[in-house]
């Protein structure tokens, strides 16, 4: 139900009930009423009964948010006593890209989301069983044809040794995905190239390469989680064959396909070995996704997924593709990046109810993974400026997503400074995640300001993280 049917409705009750009430008490008394009394029961008191019921719920709301910036003194006592561990240095955003329906840069599409130009439009070339075009949202001038040639060219010179027992057989959605994946891959290599020490180790001597601090750059790459195992394989080394050429040396590049767990979950588990083995970190984290082809279009419509006119539920096709060029400080400062834009620790949970089932349930899990993300990034809900998300079009995710950001940031504009991805970019799974923190790196390293990401796309995990520049410390906020 719409929000505003509802507030009419419960207005209409409230005043129903005081003036049913009132009526059958002057019947019953035989009493005339007074104006004092019509104007009274008629008028005053549904209207206080109604500013009550307002005052309560903001006040509930308030009460059921953690305070955004931590008490030190609990935490430090907590960390003290043992039932805590040490916050973890915060990872930095070197840099990061993406190209999604909305634009190929992070500029590109912050900007069409905040002027409300990029949504999903009728496809000019999918059609559904009935043979109307479905609703997708598709990056202009990719051509799957083309990707096609390329790949089959590589896979002809791809040493005999490297192939896996099944070959792998690539669709539309398959090509576009990769022909995605390696355009923002490009430009995240090119950007790692700028490390202080690459040249030195590419003019040294092999013997002597190994004294020189150049790290080992690690590509892990999210791919669709409906590829199968032969698809994976040859995404992987294909991508792995494109990162080469970008003049990173082979034998400091590892290449590992990550798991199900999602972006911030493969995040965090980078900073937690990072600061375990007191290793330097230099990752790319990759995803790329495509549903723009017949095989997907008839999938969902046959499992009830696909978005029409008899399911508003259902969802849109889309494509896209982000990374993040993550680095430890020393790295960063390597890297000669210009402005520092922190990847704060991430909240995540796991909701015990999908969020496709009936009733939703867990409504304010996303608010409390809010605070502690706001929390843990030591900043305070004014200081943050805009809340990117992942969510998609469907109603379950809207909802969630607004109700929990008016609770979180309540002098948040919720039309123009909270912006979902996936709802104007189509359903590309993992993607839409990483790109919302591209986005937010973008907001962080341009205006100097905290980014909250909500994660609520997936029917079960929750997540959320706070994007940013260094912070003042918390005596300055307080100074303030």
């Amino acid at each position: 139900m719409r929000p505003w049917l509802r507030r009419s409705l419960l207005i209409l009750v409230v005043f129903a009930l005081c003036w049913g009430g009132a009526i059958w008490y002057w019947r019953n008394s035989t009493r005339m009423p007074s104006t004092g009394d019509l104007a009274g029961t008629m008028l005053a008191l549904p209207l206080a009964l109604l500013i009550s019921w307002w005052l309560g719920k903001k006040l509930l709301a308030r009460l059921a948010v953690p305070a955004a910036v931590p008490a030190l003194t609990d935490a430090a006592d907590a960390r003290a006593s043992g039932n805590a561990p040490a916050p973890r240095a915060p990872l930095h955003l070197a840099a990061a890209a993406l190209r999604m329906p909305g634009g190929a840069s992070a500029p590109e599409l912050a900007a069409a989301l905040q002027d409300k130009r990029q949504r999903p439009e009728l496809d000019p070339e999918l059609t559904d069983a009935q043979g109307y075009p479905v609703m997708s949202a598709r990056v202009a001038d990719l051509d799957e044809h083309e990707q096609k040639a390329v790949l089959d060219d590589w896979l002809r010179t791809r040493p005999a040794d490297t192939m896996q027992d099944a070959a792998a057989h690539f669709d539309a959605e398959h090509l576009r995905a990769l022909a995605l994946g390696a355009e923002v891959l490009t430009e995240l290599m090119q950007e790692a190239a700028m490390h202080t020490t690459l040249d030195d180790y590419k003019a040294a001597q092999p013997g002597s390469r190994a004294a020189l601090p150049l790290p080992t750059l690690q590509l892990h790459l999210l791919l669709p989680p409906d590829w199968d195992k032969p698809q994976c394989d040859t995404g992987a080394a294909w991508l792995h064959a494109q990162a080469q050429q970008q003049g990173w040396p082979a034998a400091k590049l590892s290449v590992h396909l990550a798991g199900d767990s999602g972006p911030l979950a493969l995040i965090e588990q980078l900073a937690a070995q990072t600061a375990l083995q007191e290793l330097p970190c230099l990752a790319i984290v990759l995803a790329c996704a495509s549903h723009i082809g017949e095989l997907t279009v008839h999938d969902w419509a046959a499992r009830g997924l696909l978005f029409h006119n008899a399911q508003p539920g259902g969802q849109i096709p889309g494509e896209g593709a982000a990374g993040l060029l993550l680095a430890d400080a020393a790295q960063a400062a390597a890297l000669q990046v210009d402005t520092p834009v922190l990847l704060h620790h991430a909240s995540m949970a796991v909701r015990g109810q999908s969020a496709d089932s009936r009733g939703h349930g867990d409504a304010t899990l996303l608010a409390e993974l809010g605070g502690k993300a706001i929390s843990a990034a030591s900043v305070a809900p004014a200081a943050i400026t805009r809340l990117y998300a992942d969510a998609d079009q469907r109603s379950s995710r809207m909802i969630e997503l607004m109700n929990n950001a008016g609770t979180l940031l309540p002098d948040i504009d919720l039309s123009n400074d909270v912006l979902s991805v996936a709802a104007a970019c189509g359903q590309s799974g993992q993607v839409a995640t990483l790109a919302a923190l591209v986005l937010a790196w973008h907001e962080a390293a341009d205006n100097a300001s905290q980014v909250l990401c909500l994660s609520n796309l997936d029917a079960f995990q929750r997540a959320a993280v706070v994007v940013g520049p260094v912070a003042l410390a918390p005596e300055s906020l307080a100074a303030t």
